[in-house]
């Protein structure tokens, strides 16, 4: 895989595939044993509703939003990944919990001062970036279950 290969020329994060490359390669090798990782899993909330009434551009248009949005609210201080159409992964590599804990805050903070576009969020914090697959799913599933939430207070 090439660089440019590695990136998604819509948003600038770097592909699942990615992703794949460093779970496997921190799964497999011992220095990442004592590497903490904190992982944010995100994922647009009715994007194909908002492309159904506006259309193509501005469906892509609020996804560049989310995804500069979830940038900015992090400093950048993240490794930064577009799973599919709208979904995203930040993963946090040798921060501690506390730190790891104030980038969640602000990510929750942007998400109350977005106008137009909301999207669900999960996070998992461990203290070995060998579980980050374990990690990712348990963000995943705390994402679901903010999903879940965010459409029973929007049917």
């Amino acid at each position: 895989m090439t660089i440019s290969d590695k990136y998604d020329v819509q948003t600038g994060y770097l592909k699942k595939e990615a992703f794949e490359e460093f779970a496997d390669m921190a799964e497999r090798e011992d220095k990442f044993k004592s590497v903490p990782i904190g992982v944010l899993f995100t994922d647009i909330n009715d994007l194909k509703k908002y492309h159904d009434y506006y259309g193509h551009a501005m469906s892509d248009l609020q996804i560049r939003k989310v995804a500069l949005v979830i940038e900015e609210a992090t400093k950048c201080r993240g490794e930064y990944y577009r799973f599919g159409g709208d979904e995203f992964v930040v993963v946090f590599r040798g921060f501690n919990k506390e730190t790891f804990d104030r980038y969640m805050k602000c990510i929750a903070d942007v998400r109350e001062s977005l106008e137009s576009i909301s999207f669900a969020a999960g996070e998992c914090y461990t203290e070995s970036a060998k579980d980050i697959r374990v990690a990712l799913k348990t963000a995943y599933e705390n994402m679901r279950s903010d999903k879940e939430r965010y459409h029973a207070r929007h049917p």
